[in-house]
């Protein structure tokens, strides 16, 4: 890397528009709120409570309790009208505690007492971690027993909205918050302070990161990697030694690193997106070429040929997609998950009613809201699939496959195709025959074991993946060692934590690996120096700043010839190894001993 790449990379024009952008200030984040489960549950505390500083009164409690009905998930919900009832009182004698102890010595996050109205509100919040065993029925027996005369609403908030193990919470999703926010931004922009302002202004861009990524950051981001692609891999490399302490070289490199770190971090995690890429395969592999489509970077889409008859509908906005009035695109999910959608556009009234209407013959539904004339989109298919390793471009086209070529989806297009031509839409889908092969036949017998293992353990989905030739989980104690330790400095397999179970299906055998990942270098060694003195082995560059990857616990065991029932107990038998447990134990101890004190 020469000095004149470094001055034709500051020199880039969408390189400092993107370093203005990257580095906006916000409060929060030189807190390092993002990061911190705890520290989101005092900033959740202070908007909720009616009596602080902000100024909202009960507002914000009144629009999550809103949200609580709102949330599709908890329509059948036992108490779901008792919630409702709650809305028609004033929630201004609302008290919140934090952190209040139970009698098995854990502790809820937040509790909302109303004693004028006899209500509790138990709020279970994860951010990062996913619930331990037995927890949410421990807090709520405890809440149900020291508030008997209370009605009791429990809620179980996530990043995504996870299912809670017992079905008496309701779902919440910070994404619901995120709205909150935004909506009080809107409304209360004259009546807040100028500091409340910024401070929830400031919060709420955190949560908006994280649901709603900036597009055309992005986009930048994927650009200036491609123009710059050996000075951004050098210099990402390189900074992984600026976080060490007291660590300083002169010259103009080192000055260049130190002001741009986090552009170029960003660039990095961004700019390697190759989702384009396993999009222009997937249309290669499934239509030559041959068809309507764009390998956009973060939503790539294409236009189904078998409903090209579409294109003798007007479409109100020529501008809307491939300008055709159905589009297909895919993406990745909130929860590192890759979604197909397919659409209806902003076609004529007329045109859209009658696909609407003939969709519902088929067995579609509809908010009603949708055939109103005023509508302009309607998404009437969604399904997602596992993604186990978001950089392996082989494994995310096959995942566009199986999504694309699915027994619903090719039924769908089908019918949608008969619709569009006024023949009469098909029951059941002409779908080509797979050619069975020994790895396949292996890999869904290994692969429905696996699920059925994950779930005889208690793990949530949003605990594991599954996915053609991989399979990976992660415990509780993985979801601490994140909340200290943040995410990776680049993407790894889907959580983008430091630890992470992993599996790789062979013919006749099951590769089994506990990892640790590229978590920020400084972090890394000391996490690394902490698992080698408690003597579990591992490659001696694991100490290094320049490690990425280090496997701690590996073992192969032959499925040859097994069925699915006969594989179950081998997952079972792996993991619970004496090593590995033994090796369990001891990140628990430099868990609790040195990683939970740092801040």
């Amino acid at each position: 890397m020469e000095i004149r790449d470094l001055f034709e990379l500051e020199n880039d024009t969408t390189f400092q528009q993107l370093n203005k952008q990257v580095n906006s200030f916000n409060t929060l984040k030189i807190l390092k709120l993002e990061n911190h489960e705890i520290r989101h549950s005092n900033v959740l505390a202070w908007l909720l409570n009616p009596k602080e500083n902000h100024g909202l009164r009960d507002y914000f409690l009144r629009k999550m309790v809103e949200h609580l009905i709102l949330t599709d998930e908890n329509s059948n919900n036992s108490q779901n009208k008792t919630v409702g009832e709650i809305l028609n009182h004033s929630l201004m004698d609302s008290h919140v505690y934090r952190e209040v102890k139970t009698s098995n010595n854990r502790f809820i996050d937040l509790l909302i007492v109303n004693q004028q109205l006899k209500t509790v509100f138990l709020i279970e919040n994860k951010f990062y971690s996913t619930e331990s065993k037995d927890q949410l029925d421990d807090y709520l027996s405890y809440i149900d027993e020291s508030f008997k005369e209370f009605t009791v609403i429990p809620v179980y908030l996530t990043l995504d909205g996870e299912e809670p193990s017992n079905q008496h919470y309701f779902i919440l999703s910070y994404e619901r918050i995120e709205s909150i926010l935004n909506t009080v931004l809107m409304l209360y922009n004259e009546q807040l302070s100028d500091n409340v302002y910024k401070f929830i202004e400031d919060y709420n861009n955190i949560l908006k990161e994280k649901y709603y990524p900036n597009q055309s950051q992005i986009v930048q981001a994927i650009d200036i990697y491609r123009n710059h692609k050996q000075v951004i891999e050098s210099l990402f490399e390189k900074t992984a030694s600026l976080h060490k302490q007291l660590h300083f070289e002169s010259g103009y490199q080192f000055e260049f690193m130190m002001k741009y770190r986090n552009t170029i971090q960003y660039i990095h995690k961004h700019g390697q997106n190759i989702l384009s890429y396993s999009f222009e395969n997937f249309i290669n592999q499934q239509f030559g070429g041959e068809v309507l489509y764009k390998a956009h970077p973060t939503l790539p889409y294409l236009l189904p040929p078998e409903w090209e008859a579409i294109s003798r509908v007007h479409v109100k906005d020529s501008n809307y997609w491939l300008g055709k009035g159905l589009v297909v695109w895919f993406e990745q999910t909130n929860d590192s998950r890759l979604r197909i959608i397919a659409e209806i556009g902003p076609i004529e009234y007329s045109s859209r009613l009658c696909l609407l209407e003939q969709l519902e013959k088929v067995g579609l539904t509809f908010k009603e809201s949708s055939k109103l004339e005023k509508a302009r989109y309607t998404r009437f298919y969604t399904q997602k699939m596992d993604v186990n390793k978001w950089d392996d471009m082989n494994e995310l086209t096959q995942v566009m496959v199986d999504l694309y070529t699915s027994p619903e989806f090719s039924l769908l297009r089908q019918q949608m195709a008969a619709i569009l031509n006024n023949e009469q839409p098909m029951n059941e889908a002409s779908v080509p025959t797979v050619e069975s092969t020994p790895l396949n036949d292996v890999s869904v017998k290994v692969q429905n074991a696996f699920k059925k293992w994950m779930e005889s353990q208690n793990m949530q989905p949003s605990q594991y993946r599954i996915s053609s030739r991989h399979l990976s989980f992660k415990i509780l104690l993985f979801d601490e060692f994140k909340e200290k330790l943040g995410e990776t400095r680049e993407k790894w397999w889907w959580d983008n934590g430091p630890f992470l179970f992993w599996f790789y299906i062979n013919p006749d055998s099951l590769y089994f690996v506990l990892e640790v990942g590229p978590i920020e270098a400084d972090k890394r060694v000391m996490l690394m120096e902490s698992i080698q003195e408690k003597g579990i082995k591992f490659s001696k560059k694991g100490l290094t700043l320049d490690a990425k990857f280090n496997r701690i616990h590996t073992e192969t065991i032959e499925i040859n010839g097994m069925d699915e029932t006969e594989i179950i107990p081998i997952f079972e038998a792996l993991y619970n190894r004496n090593e590995l447990q033994e090796t369990l134990q001891k990140l628990l101890i430099i868990y609790n001993e040195t990683v939970s004190k740092l801040d």
